[in-house]
Formats: structure tokens, C-alpha cells, sequence
């Protein structure tokens, strides 16, 4: 059997295999389950598994390690899966040429971002990258941390701006994925008018416990931060409501239908309802921050863009700003 080295190159790769493989390969690899990777890429779990076996007969060795608690890359995995995620990298980046040349015009400026509302800064960000808001084409999505993660690394983002817990994103070695913090807030709770928490102004996270708790799903890093939050203080909860989407959460707030825990950044941004602040002595940290590809071409453009962006940011250390929260 033929054995795959880091000096085999992408070219030999390339030559074995067509490229939705490498793509099969790495969305497995980053997700560490044939099931949650099929149900990524919508195809059958079944065909996704013919698939890799088709890629590690023609490169004549096997890729994963395959057990009950998922898939981890093997010896020769590992070796592969760096030259995988800059072949499909390449391989993006020839896909938008061709589409720019198509178009005669420049490739879109890809961006993905966790928590869109709270990024009001953006546009105006965008607008001062040139001093020419028509310079650029621009496609913005609003999705999950994972998918901004995934996306960032394989070159289908130029930039994510994700909303990450405490100590923001352990990113592997090799993945070529550089994050960088933008800013930090901490968390509040928010309730409707006449709820009885707003004559105390501030409450233990213990007095949630029989609230109805409008919550983000359980697949958002946010999620994953309030859970353990809750789990510190000794609180077990179960959301009355779970949703991704900021503007429908606060609008259940308003009609009295629970009451949500959220960065306090929202406070910015939505007056008709009322903040509780948590009394605890720790209270995690939300951490804005940026992801992109170290070898991306438009490092550059993306640097102006993050320095703009801390510009119009509140500096750290001095969250929350003193703002009156009666003025428009």
C-alpha cells in the first residue's frame, strides 16, 4: 500500500481524486463525525462513507479511525489534511476569479458574522475601507460560529465576526486560521415591564431557576457559555423558547412570554425593555472576534477593515459605556 507523506504535494493528490472528496474529507476531519458531517454537506451518511472509502482506495490508505464516538484523523490523515484545505482554498479562489472575470468586475468581499444586529459599526466600517462605498461588492451572511469556523478555514470567507465565550476560539494548529479579539462585554438579564425583577435591579442567577428562559439553541458558542455559567452557580434550567435571532427573542420579552440573558451590548440597541444586572461573583465575558486566513490575499484589506472597526468600538476596560439609556 502506498503511504501519504507531507512532501507528496497537492498536485499528487489532486491527480487521485476529484475534489468534492477533499471536500467530504475536511468537512469530516472538522466536524469529527461522519453524521454531523453528512448532514453539513445534505447528502446520506451512507454515501458520504463510500465516498471517503473511494479516496482512501485511490490513495491507498486509510484516513479515519472510525468509533463510537466519531471519526479522528489517522497518521496519514493528519499528513493529508493540510494539503486537503489548501487545495479547496485554491481551488475557491479560482472559482470567484472565474466568476470575477465573468462579471469583469472584482470578487465579492466575503464576510460572515454570529449576532448580526449587534453590528450596526459594520456598514459604516465597509464604507470607509476606500472612501468609495461602490468599491467593493459584498455578501454578508449571518450564521453559526462552527459554519463561520469552517467556511473562514476553506477559503468560502474572506472574514468571520463571530460572538465567542471566555477565552474566545481554540483554533488546532495547521487549520491557517488566525483569530483576533475586537471586544469584550459581559452579560444581563432582560425582562419585561412589570416583572418582578425590576424593583430589585439586580439578581442571583438561582432566581432563574423557575423562569421561562428565551435562550439561544443549544448549537450557538453563546449557548454553550450560559449553560456552563448556570451549571458554575449550581442552576439547572430548561429554555421555554430557544432561537438564534436576537430581534424575535427580545420581541417574546416584550409580550411577557420569559425573559432572556444576553451580552449586554443588546442594551445599546433595544430600550423597550428592562435590564436586570446578574448578581454573581464571576460573570463570563463575551468576546467579539475576528477570524480570517493568514495567507488569505486580502490580508490587507481586512487589517484596514479590523482597525476601523476597534476605531468605532468602545476601548477595553471601559465597558459598559455610561450612556443614558432615556436618549434616542
Amino acid at each position: 500500500m502506498r503511504t501519504i507523506g507531507a512532501a507528496d504535494g497537492i498536485a499528487y493528490a489532486a491527480g487521485m481524486a476529484e475534489l468534492r472528496h477533499y471536500r467530504y474529507f475536511v468537512e469530516i476531519a472538522q466536524r469529527g463525525s461522519f453524521t454531523a458531517a453528512a448532514a453539513s454537506l445534505h447528502v446520506t451518511q451512507s454515501a458520504l462513507s463510500e465516498q471517503i472509502l473511494m479516496l482512501e482506495r485511490q490513495l491507498g490508505c486509510r484516513l479515519f479511525d472510525r468509533g463510537r464516538h466519531g471519526a479522528r484523523l489517522t497518521a496519514h490523515g493528519e499528513a493529508l489534511f493540510d494539503q486537503a484545505m489548501m487545495l479547496l482554498s485554491v481551488a475557491n479562489e479560482l472559482e470567484q476569479s472565474a466568476r470575477s472575470l465573468q462579471r469583469h468586475r472584482g470578487r465579492p468581499l466575503r464576510l460572515g458574522v454570529t449576532m448580526g444586529p449587534l453590528l450596526v459599526w459594520l456598514p459604516e466600517v465597509l464604507a470607509g475601507l476606500t472612501g468609495s462605498p461602490q468599491r467593493y461588492d459584498i455578501r454578508i451572511e449571518d450564521i453559526t460560529t462552527a459554519e463561520i469556523f469552517l467556511k473562514v478555514s476553506i477559503g468560502q470567507l474572506d472574514l468571520g465576526i463571530a460572538s465567542l465565550g471566555e477565552g474566545g476560539l481554540a483554533v488546532a494548529p495547521g487549520t491557517g486560521v488566525e483569530v483576533h479579539t475586537l471586544f469584550e462585554d459581559d452579560w444581563v438579564i432582560i425582562v419585561p415591564d412589570g416583572h418582578p425583577f425590576t424593583a430589585d435591579g439586580a439578581v442571583p442567577l438561582s432566581a432563574l431557576r423557575d423562569q421561562r428562559l428565551v435562550l439561544f439553541p443549544r448549537q450557538y458558542s453563546l449557548r454553550t457559555v450560559l449553560d456552563d455559567f448556570f451549571a458554575r452557580a449550581g442552576v439547572s434550567v430548561s429554555p421555554a423558547i430557544e432561537t438564534g435571532w436576537l430581534e424575535m427573542a427580545l420581541r417574546f420579552v416584550e409580550l411577557g412570554m420569559g425573559i432572556t440573558v444576553v451580552p449586554r451590548a443588546v442594551t445599546l440597541l433595544y430600550h423597550n425593555v428592562h435590564v436586570v444586572e446578574i448578581d454573581e461573583a464571576y460573570k463570563p465575558r463575551r468576546v467579539l472576534s475576528a477570524l480570517y486566513r493568514s495567507d488569505t490575499p486580502r490580508r490587507k484589506t481586512i487589517e484596514k477593515l479590523l482597525h476601523l472597526a476597534r476605531e468605532r468600538l468602545p476601548p477595553q476596560g471601559t465597558w459598559p459605556p455610561e450612556t443614558d439609556r432615556s436618549t434616542p
